[in-house]
């Protein structure tokens, strides 16, 4: 077969049949969701590779005529597949740490040491309830202890 004069190179082949092991993928997981979308898969693939269908399959043919080179593409396609798979699963287990990570603290924040509480205190004869948290505990320790009292943060 002679070479045509618009022969998709090996990179954008690559490229392209990459796209297109995805959408049969997708077409195959949920077929009704893509044909709601109104996408038609061969037209997109065309129209975003900037090729029309009488180019591509010219040079599909020309390329599996040439076996080496038609092996060395599908290698390609195959480790760029395997490279996107990778990806993903990496994004999966970020999400599985984050949701991880919130289940936890709601857990913590349900705790009876991190859940508020009323505290009485005595403020000249009046009795004030007040309610505090851990961490406010312990700013109410430090600027005692720095001879500030609770009162006197608010004067200024």
């Amino acid at each position: 077969m002679d070479k045509p004069k618009n022969l998709i190179s090996e990179d954008k082949m690559v490229d392209i049949l990459t796209e297109m092991s995805l959408v049969n993928a997708a077409r195959n997981y949920n077929k009704i969701l893509l044909e709601q979308t109104g996408i038609k898969p061969d037209q997109y693939i065309y129209d975003k590779f900037g090729i029309d269908s009488v180019q591509f399959e010219k040079s599909n043919a020309y390329y599996t005529e040439k076996y080496d080179d038609y092996e060395r593409i599908f290698d390609k396609v195959k480790d760029s597949l395997q490279s996107l798979k990778t990806h993903f699963d990496e994004l999966v287990e970020e999400e599985k740490r984050v949701q991880d990570s919130i289940n936890k603290v709601k857990r913590e924040k349900n705790r009876p040491e991190f859940k508020k509480e009323i505290d009485s205190v005595e403020v000249d004869t009046t009795k004030v309830d007040t309610i505090l948290t851990e961490a406010d505990r312990i700013n109410r320790l430090d600027s005692l202890q720095n001879n500030q009292g609770p009162l006197s943060r608010e004067a200024n």
